[in-house]
């Protein structure tokens, strides 16, 4: 009888700890004044990327990669030609002709391309006196007009590049001729009108950097820092004729040095140009 009465105890004790130890887990213990704790509430915070940004991340395309097969517009250098002055009985001096060569870049590959530049000076003159001791109270005369032509070639190859910049190395030749004509007045008999002349070369290489502007949206559009070695050659001339003879006087020049020479800030001036490349 007492061992039957221990096993149903046993029994009844079985099914009722489980549940009990249920109810412990799942229900928070009542406050002091019996009430029970809030629930616990779960905040997620979400930060949103913007769109611009996520895009940048997800684009490893580089500037430079963006505008190859594409055409650039921009100032290509500046070239000064010289020119004579003086007449032919003498050592002429010369005197610069500025032309700037505006030119295109067309990259042919990502690694390799080709830069076409020409530049262009033109000037022409007159002086007017008005007076009461000239014949006809007026004298008009033409100075003399000068023309002057660059003509620009390069091969600009790509380094290395990363993001938004490449770094150059840009073989190049620059060729200029400048000429002027100028009548003499008055002209003593047998005296022709005085020609003077110019001519410019250079060849030599720049090394610097292209950085894209693609950083605020704008990869078409760089701005190209360089510095270079030349070797130099210049020439100035002026013949007249006088009495069916020929006169004229000459000057050549050759030299060699960096485009940036004895003074610093001509790199700001002379190195730095920006390039446009069309979409």
């Amino acid at each position: 009888m007492r061992t039957a009465l221990s096993i149903a105890v046993g029994m009844a004790l079985a099914l009722v700890a489980p549940a009990a130890l249920a109810q412990d887990t799942t229900t928070p213990a009542p406050a002091g004044d019996g009430t029970l704790p809030p629930p616990k509430v779960t905040t997620k915070t979400t930060v949103e990327t913007p769109a611009g940004a996520k895009k940048e991340e997800e684009d490893p395309t580089s500037d430079h990669e963006k505008v190859v097969g594409h055409f650039g517009v921009g100032y290509l250098g500046l070239t000064n030609i010289p020119i004579a002055t003086g007449g032919p009985t003498g050592t002429p001096a010369p005197q610069n002709v500025s032309a700037p060569v505006i030119g295109v870049r067309y990259w042919l590959g990502e690694k390799i391309g080709l830069d076409l530049g020409l530049g262009l000076g033109l000037t022409s003159s007159s002086t007017e006196n008005v007076s009461p001791a000239i014949p006809g109270g007026t004298l008009s005369q033409d100075r003399p007009s000068v023309f002057a032509l660059a003509i620009h070639g390069g091969v600009p190859l790509v380094l290395a590049h990363r993001k938004h910049y490449k770094f150059l190395l840009i073989p190049e030749l620059n060729i200029g001729f400048a000429t002027s004509s100028e009548t003499p007045n008055p002209a003593p008999p047998g005296t022709g009108d005085i020609s003077r002349s110019g001519f410019h070369l250079d060849l030599g290489a720049r090394i610097g950097s292209e950085i894209h502007f693609g950083f605020i949206g704008i990869p078409e559009l760089s701005l190209q820092a360089t510095v270079g070695v030349f070797a130099r050659r210049d020439a100035w001339k002026v013949k007249q004729d006088v009495n069916n003879q020929s006169l004229s006087a000459s000057v050549g020049a050759t030299s060699f040095g960096t485009s940036v020479q004895g003074d610093p800030w001509a790199i700001f001036a002379n190195n730095i140009s920006a390039i446009y490349y069309m979409p």
